[in-house]
């Protein structure tokens, strides 16, 4: 066997380990957007579908975690984002349409807002194991007319080719999520 052969199969190797630890990605991106605009922005109060009654703050607290390493945007906290819900009249829990959407821009002064999904976030079974699996859709709304020019569902769990290859258990729920929420936000950034 020559050393190409073994170089190539070790590549291909390679290539599967790493395509069995992506994540299930769909989005969409306005093309008609200057995203150079959007700089200070607001992350909504998530929607929680899953079983897991504290899922949504937790999916939030890293999702903001995130977004606070990408430098082009400037991201207001919670408080002040609830504060401006409260000041409008604005239930948390519901969904704004887009007129709703530029007055909360107005009252928190910010260029767009984040909004999220947490549609499934808990153990699930997969090929006769238990792992942890999460699927979120985030959104972005400009503020100045309150339309979606960002939209991204991830999926991802716990597994991977190279854990079952060499063993090992699931990731933690945590890396799974984290690991989501970067590759949906790479989708913007």
């Amino acid at each position: 066997m020559s050393r190409t052969t073994i170089s190539l199969g070790l590549l291909v190797l390679l290539g599967c380990c790493l395509a069995g630890c992506a994540a299930n990605t769909t989005s969409y991106v306005r093309d008609d957007v200057d995203f150079s605009y959007i700089r200070r922005v607001a992350v909504y109060p998530f929607v929680n579908r899953s079983q897991d009654p504290q899922a949504a703050p937790r999916v939030y607290s890293i999702f903001q975690a995130e977004l606070l390493q990408h430098d082009a945007l400037r991201t207001i906290d919670l408080g002040e984002t609830l504060g401006g819900l409260q000041a409008l009249r604005l239930d948390p829990a519901a969904v704004l349409a887009p007129e709703q959407i530029v007055a909360l821009g107005k009252q928190l002064g910010v260029d767009g807002i984040f909004f999220g999904d947490v549609d499934d976030y808990g153990l699930e079974r997969a090929s006769g194991d238990r792992v942890y699996s999460v699927t979120f859709t985030f959104s972005l709304a400009e503020t100045e007319t309150g339309s979606v020019v960002w939209q991204s569902t991830v999926h991802d769990d716990g597994t991977s080719l190279w854990r079952k290859l060499f063993g090992g258990g699931t990731a933690s729920l945590h890396d799974v999520s984290r690991s989501a929420i970067a590759d949906a936000l790479e989708t913007l950034f």
